[in-house]
């Protein structure tokens, strides 16, 4: 397992089930509550990202995808900074 460390700037924050995602640049994984969910690609539209091993699925800004058993929806992308809710 490879363990980030350095500048990233990921974090997340979790409450009642739903958790607040931010992942900076694209091409890396975050442990959410013991599921590791990928963001293979941050684009202006939003993101493509894999959640416990499933296909890569691409979800547009604004809208939520079932990814890996969770719901995954894209709130914001920044350059790319991309933040969304999984529960």
């Amino acid at each position: 397992m490879l363990l980030l460390s350095g500048c990233q700037s990921n974090s997340y924050s979790c409450r009642n089930g739903q958790c607040h995602v931010t992942v900076s640049g694209a091409g890396q994984s975050i442990e959410v509550n013991d599921l590791d969910v990928t963001v293979s690609e941050i684009t202006a539209e939003g993101m493509t990202v894999s959640a416990g091993g499933s296909a890569p699925a691409t979800i547009a800004v604004g809208e939520s995808a079932q990814v890996g058993g969770v719901t995954i929806k894209v709130t914001s992308v920044e350059g790319d900074k991309v933040k969304f809710d999984l529960n």
